[in-house]
């Protein structure tokens, strides 16, 4: 395995493990200050508005200087903003530090991914990016249960100290063992091309499309399920443990990060538009299965099958855009379907606000 992969896939691993960890509790943190459903909601747009915003320039800047540097620069803001949760002292305060960590996302992890693209073979841009999909998913598997325990053990707080440490430990690793990439010459690129320019290619515009609709139901769900599994029984909720929200949300994702190399191997065989609807037909059905869950076993069972469903879709989606991308810059294409991303994760939560009732429901 290429050097430079391997420390890609140790660093995201261990920056997206510290993303992770605060993922269970964000929202219950959020309720602390009085958050509403809308507000928790408006909390989790706030990170993709950021992501929305900033992805595409730090794609270009990756591009035109050095991906190394841009995602040392995202995972140093990373860092700093998880101890800004910390002190907090109403809402207003951690919308701004959500939006400032949108940013350090925006330049980490789609750079990253674009680093890998360049370090695919051709034919073999599947596989590489399953795997990359694989360490992103496993950190963020893993994260939740930690996050949980912590919380439960500890506060709420003690989660955005690790998450603070960990994402500090892969900067450090990224700085001293990640090379600068070295530029394929022979392929010639577009000069500085407008995201129109890039819309342009069916493909392409096909991938953003599907990327956004596909956010809009993933994150209108995901964002309160956290919530839903906590929250009393009277409240609309299981009446469940955090330590057992963050086992639900730790074992989609695992299984969905030891799904990831496999879908990408099927990626590089098969045709990728028939995985990409394989895969939203499978997730479809594990987004219903929630509405219809009563107990713990119930929320697992669809998390698991909703996790099958997005490893078929991801590493299809993304080898798409390593292929496509080559033309345009890989940097700026793979921040681009990023934007995709964060456009419907952005909007995904605040579908409560517009229809009250899915807030009841979830």
């Amino acid at each position: 395995m290429d050097k430079g992969l391997q420390v890609l896939l140790l660093t995201i691993f261990v920056a997206m493990l510290g993303l992770g960890i605060v993922g269970p509790i964000m929202p219950l943190y959020a309720e602390t200050f009085g958050a509403t459903f809308a507000q928790i909601g408006l909390l989790t747009s706030t990170f993709s508005i950021s992501r929305f915003l900033f992805s595409t320039p730090a794609g270009r800047l990756s591009d035109n200087t050095s991906k190394k540097l841009v995602i040392q620069g995202g995972l140093l803001i990373y860092s700093i903003v998880s101890m800004f949760y910390v002190f907090a002292t109403d809402l207003n305060q951690i919308l701004v530090f959500r939006f400032i960590h949108g940013i350090g996302s925006a330049m980490a992890s789609p750079i990253a991914m674009a680093y890998a693209a360049e370090l695919a073979p051709q034919g073999q841009e599947g596989k590489f990016m399953g795997t990359m999909s694989l360490a992103m998913f496993l950190g963020m598997g893993i994260g939740p249960l930690i996050g949980g325990s912590l919380s439960d053990i500890f506060s709420l707080s003690a989660p955005f100290y690790m998450m603070c440490g960990l994402t500090a430990l892969s900067l450090v690793l990224t700085t001293i063992f990640l090379p600068n990439e070295v530029r394929d010459k022979t392929v010639k690129l577009e000069k500085r091309p407008a995201m129109m320019e890039i819309l342009k290619n069916k493909m392409l515009l096909a991938c953003f499309i599907y990327q956004v609709v596909n956010s809009i139901g993933i994150s209108s769900i995901m964002g309160f399920l956290s919530l839903y599994i906590s929250n009393s029984v009277v409240d609309g909720g299981l009446g469940l443990s955090i330590t057992e929200a963050g086992t639900v949300l730790s074992v989609g994702q695992i299984a969905g990060a030891l799904m990831q190399r496999p879908s990408g191997i099927l990626a590089d065989k098969y045709n990728k538009n028939h995985l990409i609807m394989i895969g939203g037909l499978v997730g479809s059905v594990g987004m219903a299965l929630f509405v219809f869950s009563t107990t713990f076993y119930n929320v697992m069972g669809a998390r698991l099958v909703f996790s099958l469903g997005t490893a078929l879709i991801s590493p299809a989606l993304s080898s798409i855009a390593a292929i496509e991308g080559r033309r345009y810059g890989s940097g700026f294409t793979m921040s681009a379907l990023q934007s995709a991303m964060s456009l419907g994760m952005m909007l995904g939560p605040l579908l409560p606000r517009l229809f009250p009732g899915a807030a009841r429901v979830l």
